[in-house]
């Protein structure tokens, strides 16, 4: 394994050594909080790659206040392998205290196009941290209906020009996905 290798290559290649049960529960479990990262079925640097390496060498994430490292990258192999029964881990992402978590978690709503998501996205458009509103956006933008059309014209004039933009797209896909103007 290179574990200077893009995530998506780590997950493919994780994938054909363990299995895609084995990978997407590993990364439930990790999104999940995973308390003992040793005793998944598919080794975290899988999921990490080099990053993770480091930091298992660094001692307990949790200890260092970086136990949410591994809940970012369980919900980011989550984008490269899937099974339908990951679908609650991703909602739990959603309400993860780290941002990096949600924002991941937004992510793998908008590609795995879990509309079960809409509504806990609500709360992501109004994040203080810019990427969390931009990944929240681009989700609604596949996942929303049209109640959710408000939050998103409420960002059309946001701080951030990246969570406008964002906002804009999510309202031209939703009109469009829709059939409907707002």
């Amino acid at each position: 394994m290179d574990i200077y290798g893009h995530p998506r290559d780590l997950v493919r290649e994780a994938v054909r050594t363990f299995g895609t049960d084995a990978v997407v529960d590993s990364s439930v479990r990790l999104l999940e909080g995973a308390a003992d990262v040793a005793e998944l079925p598919v080794p975290l640097t899988y999921f990490g790659g080099a990053h993770a390496a480091a930091e298992l060498r660094r001692g307990s994430l949790r200890e260092r206040q970086q136990d949410h490292w591994p809940r970012i990258w369980g919900a980011r192999a989550l984008r490269y392998a899937w099974v339908d029964h990951a679908e609650a881990a991703v909602m739990t992402g959603l309400r993860d205290p780290a941002w990096r978590v949600q924002e991941m978690s937004a992510k793998v709503v908008a590609l795995r196009e879990l509309g079960s998501a809409a509504d806990q996205l609500g709360p992501l458009v109004g994040s203080e941290v810019p990427r969390v509103r931009v990944a929240a956006c681009r989700a609604l933008g596949v996942v929303g209906e049209f109640e959710h059309a408000k939050l998103l014209l409420g960002l059309t004039d946001d701080d951030s020009v990246a969570v406008q933009i964002a906002a804009e797209a999510a309202l031209r896909r939703l009109r469009l996905r829709l059939d409907r103007d707002f």
